[in-house]
């Protein structure tokens, strides 16, 4: 055979040879590099940065927050929340989110991009589950290396976090979870696996919490030995922002950069370790080096990050933003098919509720994004329909609403409980105090005091009254000498409220205790007359004269977000809001912003329709009102279960911590796992979610290797549907849950149209964690497999036998 001077090389062979090329340009600037520089490299600058060192070509590195757009510069794209993208069991749309938000971080010369978070929603308290991507590690899995390939596809390295089981906000950075491996391997760790393996993340991001007693910012088994030798990662695994608590520990443990600074591993702490024997200077090396990996992988020593280009307010993102909300958006209620409804015929239509007029694109905390412009609900509807007369009544209790009270005997204290003889005792007009950080007084400290105000207040009728709090750190009230409000922890302005019953002409004794730890002090007490407030301003005529009344309840970034959880009932305003819409129209829809599921069953029988919102980014209002009105198909599925109450399930238990333990008892029964072990039916299933047309599922069948259905469109309108495969073993050997979700796919049907579905199913569709031998193992015999529109709607099971 003539030989040319074309030498083909395998893929295989270049990826080593390119591999090999990588590695020796991070041998040879680590080998530049001294021992100070080393050490100091593995800590962050500027808040949000990865120190430059010009002298080796080595340039800064920025960050940004997500996982709803690209934070921290500024006005951004403000996409639906990460709970909504999940909703849309759309892989291939999670990869175009990814694209544009790598757009959006080039716009702003960002390299690396503090997301995708992948927590498990196990409880629905959990403050920040609207940013994850549901119950299931699978769909979530899924859904996360779609996200990490689009993102990096442009150039920004993706972040996957909080690793691992960081499942609950409050008190976060000292409670262990305490998970046993099985669960681990099956549940928790699973989505961060296959971010890693499947997605090849740049990057992974520790959790506050412990895990199993030890930080997971140094836990030596979580990080050396799963995460960087079993799953072989080499990039960059950082701590989340104040999360490391020991040089050596986190030194040993394998973190390999503290944010945002240094505080711990830096040349003070660990040069004496080294200089010691304590700790070896290679330990340190091979931190650099996942850093200058990274850099050098990514290419950003070679260009610059920033492409002027691309537009920081980009049309292509906010059409990524709708296109989310509009797949993400769930349909759990259409009773008599009241959707959708007719332009032609809605001629008035009154929004109520505190998130109609105010736009509720995102829940609160380091992922919040403040977008160029955000549209209302009122304001979507009168775009649809510019002829019909749409009114918004937010309807949100403040302490503007207050009734007059006071004067209040007042007495101040220089610490934060109350003790011994007041600093300054006088009489307060009223509560209602900023106080910033300066001294409420003469005599008394600027931080780390007390108050107690004592006073009374005549009812001028009987009715329901709401307590009302807002405050900088704690407040609780006292009626008649019992507790009635009680929100005696230390955080930013919060507002709480609390309903209480009380009787026209009698005059109760209040008490009010307020502390101020540090920072700001803010203290603010009011009582409002509920009933009276929401008959003013939303009379029962106004209710029975409208042809729609959209009631936006839920939860908004003051009331579900990062550093706390939330309550699974709804505000106490919001509950009277709903049973007066109700009483007075029975033309309600039920739109609701939050995270995962909360109290809502009592409404239900109430209301011919409901639709999850989540939080639906900057644009997402325009998205359910072409729902409501039928120019836009609803297509999502939940993402996590909806509980009816919390009461009689593993939630009631799961949560709160106890003596700083958040014990997973329900091991790897968790979401609908419990529900099929238990044989309970939820409010709304996982997987569920409503069409304004029908579909059915025929013909499945069925290897190890893949499912194949036929899906046909039997209803009058175009729609997409979610075909769901889920695997139990018929006879396990060891505890396993009936089913699982091990495969899906998206189908879009014209009316009539029929396809055939094949869904690959892998090994792992089968196997568990074998505690004996430290492995993945599937046992030999018989499996169901079932396929539906959701985990309790499902056609019989077909079986195939491994041998």
């Amino acid at each position: 055979m003539r030989q040319t001077g074309l030498m083909l090389v395998s893929p295989l062979a270049l990826g080593l040879v390119m591999s090999q090329s990588l590695e020796s340009r991070v041998d040879a600037t680590l080998r530049q590099m001294t021992l100070e520089e080393k050490i100091e490299y593995t800590g962050g600058v500027k808040g949000f940065c990865i120190r430059a060192i010009p002298r080796l070509n080595l340039p800064e590195i920025r960050m940004a927050d997500g996982p709803v757009g690209v934070r921290n510069y500024g006005p951004t794209t403000a996409y639906p929340a990460g709970v909504s993208l999940a909703s849309t069991w759309n892989p291939d749309l999670a990869k175009t989110f990814g694209v544009q938000i790598g757009h959006d971080a080039r716009a702003r010369n960002t390299h690396i991009w503090l997301a995708p978070g992948v927590n498990l929603s196990r409880v629905p308290q959990n403050g920040r589950n609207f940013e994850y991507l549901g119950e299931d590690p699978f769909l979530a899995g899924k859904m996360a290396v779609g996200i990490i390939q689009g993102v990096q596809s442009q150039g920004v390295a993706a972040t996957i976090k909080h690793f691992v089981a960081n499942d609950h906000e409050s008190d976060r950075n000292n409670d262990s979870s305490e998970v046993d491996e099985r669960t681990l391997r099956e549940l928790y760790l699973t989505p961060f696996e296959m971010g890693v393996i499947e997605g090849k993340v740049e990057c992974i991001m520790s959790g506050y919490n412990l895990l199993n007693g030890i930080h997971c910012s140094q836990n030596d088994w979580l990080i050396n030995k799963v995460l960087k030798t079993e799953w072989g990662f080499s990039g960059i695994h950082m701590s989340d922002w104040g999360g490391a608590h020991d040089a050596l520990g986190c030194a040993l443990g394998g973190l390999d950069l503290e944010m945002p600074a240094g505080d711990y591993m830096n040349v003070k702490n660990l040069k004496p370790l080294i200089d010691s024997g304590k700790l070896k200077e290679s330990v340190i090396d091979d931190k650099v080096r996942r850093i200058l990996r990274v850099i050098y992988r990514m290419g950003w020593d070679k260009r610059d990050q920033q492409v002027d280009t691309y537009p920081k307010n980009d049309p292509a993102s906010s059409a990524a933003a709708l296109k989310v909300a509009r797949e993400g958006t769930v349909l759990l209620k259409n009773q008599t098919s009241f959707l959708p409804l007719s332009k032609s015929k809605v001629k008035k239509i009154l929004v109520v509720g505190p998130n109609g007029e105010k736009p509720a694109t995102g829940g609160g905390g380091s992922s919040y994004t403040t977008p160029f412009g955000a549209i209302s609900i009122g304001e979507a509807l009168k775009k649809l329909l510019p002829n019909a007369e749409v009114e918004s009544v937010p309807f949100e209790i403040d302490l503007n609403h207050s009734l007059p009270m006071g004067p209040f005997k007042a007495e101040y204290f220089n610490n934060v409980d109350l003790g011994g003889t007041p600093a300054v005792a006088r009489k307060d007009a009223k509560i209602a105090f900023d106080w910033k950080t300066g001294s409420p007084a003469a005599g008394v400290n600027a931080d780390k005091f007390s108050v107690r105000w004592t006073g009374t207040f005549t009812v001028p009728q009987s009715g329901t009254y709401l307590l009302v709090t807002k405050s900088d750190d704690g407040m609780r009230v006292f009626v008649d000498g019992k507790r009635a409000l009680n929100d005696w922890n230390e955080h930013g302005v919060t507002t709480v409220t609390e309903s209480i019953r009380l009787q026209a002409g009698r005059t109760y004794a209040i008490r009010v205790e307020f502390y101020d730890n540090a920072g700001d002090g803010v203290a603010n007490f009011g009582i409002v007359p509920l009933e009276t407030v929401l008959t003013q301003s939303i009379p029962v005529e106004k209710l029975k004269n409208a042809d729609l009344v959209v009631a936006s309840v839920g939860l908004r970034n003051n009331l579900e977000g990062e550093g706390f959880d939330r309550p699974f009932d709804l505000p106490m305003s919001q509950q009277l809001l709903l049973d007066h819409v109700t009483q007075g129209s029975n033309k309600v829809v039920l739109a609701l912003n939050s995270g995962a599921g909360m109290n809502i069953a009592k409404w239900l029988p109430k209301v011919p329709a409901m639709v999850q919102c989540w939080y639906p980014g900057e644009n997402g209002n325009q998205a359910l009102a072409e729902i409501l009105f039928g120019d836009v198909n609803p297509s999502g599925k939940l993402p996590t279960s909806f509980p009816r109450a919390l009461k009689d399930t593993y939630y009631a238990t799961a949560y709160p911590s106890k003596n700083r333990k958040i014990v997973y008892n329900e091991g790897l029964f968790m979401g609908y796992r419990w529900f099929d072990k238990n044989k309970q039916k939820p409010l709304y299933p996982f997987g569920f979610g409503l069409s304004y047309t029908d579909f059915k599922l025929s013909a499945v069948s069925a290897t190890r290797k893949s499912v194949t259905a036929k899906v046909t469109n039997i209803g009058k309108r175009a729609g997409d549907e979610i075909v769901q495969v889920y695997v139990g073993e018929q006879n396990p050997t060891v505890p396993r849950p009936v089913r699982e979700l091990k495969g899906f796919q998206r189908v879009s049907l014209a009316p009539g149209e029929t396809k055939i579905v094949t869904i690959s199913l892998n090994e792992r569709a089968f196997q568990f964690w074998d505690t004996a031998s430290h492995r993945w193992k599937a046992n030999p015999g018989a499996y169901r497999i079932w396929v539906g529109d959701s985990s309790q709607n499902l056609q019989d099971p077909v079986t195939v036998t491994l041998k």
